[in-house]
């Protein structure tokens, strides 16, 4: 399967007019990306080095420190090992000469390389004969929108990553007391990933009780869970390199009119738009089937955020699913559908999922409990 990625790259390449595609890695991303882009391409997972593709080779170009390590982990995927050996000035003329690019159009994967970077490279470009350069330009998403679309390996490696928080969340129920701080019960569900065996958690969980779960992205405090008030529970867990992504809130003790209502919108919302979205549809009209049914219930205003995301590699990728969103849903894609109500004063309801196209319809990939509505 990693050989059929670089033959849907060089077509993403064909139709974008490219003869080259140069990945890289980001260096201090603001986001905290690692270089995903370039490990669901060529496999290598080291911390330097750039990926290289043209129609007919694949070069994996690093240094001393990681030529044995490339060697090994790159050849499933077809790349070969270039050794970058001096300073960028001494081996980058060498590669120019046997890529074949000259006089050719070379896209960078914008997302992966600092201005920095792109300014070194345009120097060294010029720093050519001129029967020698390549022309440097912006490449299209090509690769994070391939990564969109999960093959069987992948699908496998991201439900472990589900089941791991799955079963991490429900020995956490059990554990739940109103004494408890927020930190403490993000720190518990943290170590039971571990615990399981997983590589970590995939993003900083968020535990919000009470007025602070009016907040989407509240980070834990010290406050107490206390009874009777919302406690919004995001987590996720990272295995193979791949996350979940996964929301519920509960409440400790008696649950009030205000929660019922609340709730029973969101579960509402949340279910409707699992049972309703589907392959072809645009992210914003995916978005639209939950925010339907909570705008019919008046409270529009208070659904701020987009109904869901990709999730593979990263916990936030490809596809966007919100009301702005362009991206085409389409068959493979992973994705997560996690609509809310933040109500300032009181608190906040949050149900999330992670489902995938399979068969033009989604399919529910987590599957640990949540509260019933009053009445089901």
């Amino acid at each position: 399967m990693p050989l059929d990625r670089l033959e849907r790259v060089r077509a993403a390449m064909d139709e974008a007019k490219l003869d080259g595609l140069l990945v890289s890695v980001p260096v201090d991303d603001p986001f905290g990306r690692h270089g995903e882009n370039r490990y669901w391409l060529s496999g290598f997972t080291g911390t330097a080095g750039m990926a290289l593709v043209t129609r007919d080779r694949a070069l994996l170009i690093a240094d001393f420190r990681y030529t044995e390590q490339a060697a090994i982990e790159c050849a499933p995927y077809g790349f070969e090992v270039f050794p970058a050996l001096g300073g960028m000035k001494a081996w980058f003329p060498k590669l120019a000469g046997e890529s074949g690019l000259a006089g050719r159009k070379l896209g960078i994967s914008r997302a992966d390389m600092s201005y920095d970077g792109f300014l070194a490279l345009q120097q060294r470009i010029a720093d050519l004969p001129e029967g020698n350069r390549m022309e440097l330009v912006p490449a299209p998403t090509i690769v994070e929108r391939l990564r969109a679309r999960k093959d069987a390996a992948e699908l496998a490696s991201l439900q472990h990553a589900i089941d791991l928080a799955d079963a991490s969340f429900e020995a956490l129920l059990g554990q739940l007391s109103p004494e408890q701080t927020e930190r403490e019960v993000a720190a518990l569900f943290e170590q039971g990933v571990t615990a399981r065996g997983g590589e970590g958690p995939s993003f900083a969980t968020i535990v919000a009780a009470g007025p602070h779960a009016a907040m989407p992205h509240a980070q834990p405090t010290d406050d107490h869970l206390g009874e009777g008030r919302t406690i919004v529970i995001d987590m996720g867990a990272r295995a193979a390199g791949y996350c979940s992504d996964l929301t519920r809130t509960v409440v400790l003790g008696e649950r009030d009119a205000k929660f019922h209502e609340i709730y029973g919108i969101v579960y509402e919302a949340q279910q409707y738009a699992i049972e309703h979205v589907e392959a072809g549809m645009k992210g914003a009209d995916a978005h639209q089937l939950a925010m339907g049914v909570i705008e019919r219930h008046g409270y529009a205003e208070r659904f701020g955020h987009g109904l869901g995301h990709g999730v593979g590699l990263e916990v936030h990728e490809h596809p966007y699913v919100g009301t702005s969103s362009e991206d085409i849903l389409e068959e493979g894609m992973a994705f997560t559908i996690e609509p809310g109500i933040y109500l300032p004063g009181w608190g906040g309801v949050r149900i999330e999922d992670v489902v995938i196209l399979e068969k033009g319809r989604a399919r529910v990939l987590s599957h640990p409990p949540k509260l019933k509505p009053a009445g089901d």
